[in-house]
C-alpha cells in the first residue's frame, strides 16, 4: 500500500506505480479515498510507503491502533525518538519544553553548544544551532517567527511546533540514509548520502551528494546501527529515512522520519547514481547488491540540489521563477524538475553530477534571489 500525496510526486515514483501491484491511495480527495474497512487489513506483515509525511494523518484517522501508525508517531516526534535513543546513548541530552517553557529556561541551565528545533519537523524549518548563552535570545526569537511563517504551509503531522526539542549539538559529518527493514526485521540499506553544510551554523537541505567514498565509509556503520536500534523498537516492513552524524566517537543518529524515504522525491538521488529503485526495492522486498554497485560505480560526485525560497520573501509575492538562468549554474544535470507545490517552499530538485568537492562548494555558497522575479508593489497615489 502507498499513500501518496501529489503534490511533490516524483516521475520515478510514478513509473514505477505503474509496474508495482500495490494499492495506491491519493490523499486529499475524499471521493478516491476508500472506506475504513480497507484500512482494517493493516497489520504487522502490510507494507505502506509514504513519499510525504502529511500522508501520516491518513494512518492516524482510519488505522490509529496500527503498529505502523504507532511506530510512526514514536519516531516522527523527535523527542519520543529521543527517549527511545537514550537506552542507547545514556549520556546524550536532551529536553522537551512548549514555546512558552523556552523563553522562560535560564540561559544557565542550557550545556551549550545546543540544537533547538520543533519535536515535530520537517526539512530544516525552525532549526537553529545554538553555540553559546549570548546567541540563545536571538535563535529563540528566529525559531517562533519561522513557526508564525509556516503556521498554515505544513500540516500538523509535518511540522507543529507545540514542542520544542534541545538537544546536544553534535559534532562530526552527516549522512542520510534510506533503508527498510524486512518481513524478518533484518535492516536492508538503499541509499547512503552526505550533508554537505556551508559553516558550522548552517542548517539547510540545499545539497546532499553521493560516492563510492561516500558509501564506503559509513555503510557498516550505518549497518551496525540498524541492527542495535531493532532491539529497541522491533520494526518489520517498515521503511524509514534518517540522518545520523559521525565523528571519533561512533556515530549517533539526528532524526528518523518513518513510512517514507528522501523528501520531495529526492531518494532518486540513488537512482541517478547507482540505478537503485528504492520503490522497487521495497515493495518487492529486495536489496542492492553493495559489492556490485560499488564496483560499477564511476569517480564522479552525484548530489541532489534542493531550491528553496528564502524564509523572508512571500510566495504570494512571487511573479515567476527564471528555471533557464538556474539551470546555467550546474556543469551536468542529470535531470531537472520543477516544482509548484502551495505547500512547500521548494521550487525545484536538481540532480547532477561532478567531477570535484569544489565544484559542489561553489553551488553551496550561490545565492538564489537573483532567479526570483518579485511582483511590484502598487504604492497608493497620494489625495
Amino acid at each position: 500500500m502507498i499513500l501518496i500525496n501529489d503534490q511533490i510526486i516524483s516521475p520515478i515514483l510514478v513509473k514505477s506505480l505503474q509496474q508495482l501491484n500495490v494499492p495506491v491511495i491519493k490523499q486529499g480527495n475524499s471521493s478516491e479515498m476508500p472506506d475504513g474497512d480497507f484500512f482494517s487489513i493493516i497489520n504487522e506483515h502490510q507494507k505502506i510507503l509514504t513519499n510525504s509525511e502529511s500522508c501520516l494523518a491518513l494512518l492516524e484517522s482510519y488505522a490509529p491502533n496500527s503498529v505502523q501508525n504507532r511506530w510512526s508517531k514514536q519516531l516522527k516526534d523527535k523527542g519520543m525518538f529521543r527517549q527511545i535513543l537514550s537506552k542507547m546513548y545514556p549520556d546524550y541530552f536532551y529536553k522537551v519544553v512548549n514555546l512558552d517553557e523556552l523563553f522562560k529556561i535560564p540561559v544557565e541551565d542550557i550545556p551549550f553548544p545546543v540544537v533547538i528545533k520543533p519535536s515535530k519537523g520537517y526539512s530544516s524549518v525552525g532549526v537553529y544551532k545554538v553555540k553559546s548563552a549570548d546567541e540563545w535570545q536571538d535563535a529563540i526569537h528566529k525559531l517562533s517567527v519561522d513557526l508564525l511563517v509556516i503556521k498554515n504551509m505544513y500540516d500538523n503531522e509535518v511540522i507543529n511546533g507545540e514542542s520544542i526539542l534541545i538537544e546536544q549539538w553534535v559534532f562530526g559529518e552527516e549522512y542520510a540514509v534510506d533503508c527498510y527493514y524486512d518481513h524478518n526485521g533484518n535492516p536492508v540499506i538503499l541509499n547512503i548520502f552526505k550533508h554537505l553544510f556551508k559553516d558550522e551554523y548552517d542548517t539547510s537541505d540545499r545539497i546532499y551528494y553521493t560516492s563510492k567514498q561516500v558509501i564506503h565509509e559509513i555503510y557498516d556503520d550505518i549497518l551496525a546501527f540498524m541492527h542495535k536500534f531493532r532491539e529497541v523498537v522491533p520494526l518489520k516492513n517498515f521503511p524509514v529515512h534518517f540522518e545520523v552524524r559521525k565523528n571519533n566517537h561512533g556515530i549517533i543518529p539526528i532524526e528518523m522520519n518513518p513510512l517514507r524515504f528522501a523528501g520531495a522525491g529526492t531518494t532518486d538521488l540513488g537512482f541517478h547514481a547507482y540505478g537503485c529503485n528504492v520503490y522497487k526495492h521495497y515493495f518487492e522486498g529486495t536489496s542492492p547488491n553493495w559489492e556490485e554497485v560499488l564496483r560499477q560505480m564511476d569517480q564522479g560526485i552525484y548530489g541532489f540540489f534542493c531550491a528553496e525560497i528564502p524564509m523572508d520573501i512571500s510566495q504570494n509575492l512571487i511573479k515567476h521563477i527564471d528555471h533557464q538562468s538556474f539551470k546555467e549554474q550546474f556543469n551536468q544535470i542529470l535531470e531537472y524538475r520543477e516544482i509548484q507545490a502551495t505547500n512547500d517552499r521548494t521550487f525545484a530538485v536538481v540532480f547532477f553530477k561532478n567531477e570535484t568537492m569544489e565544484e559542489l562548494y561553489q553551488l553551496l555558497q550561490m545565492d538564489i534571489r537573483p532567479f526570483i522575479a518579485l511582483k511590484e508593489m502598487e504604492h497608493s497615489r497620494e489625495r
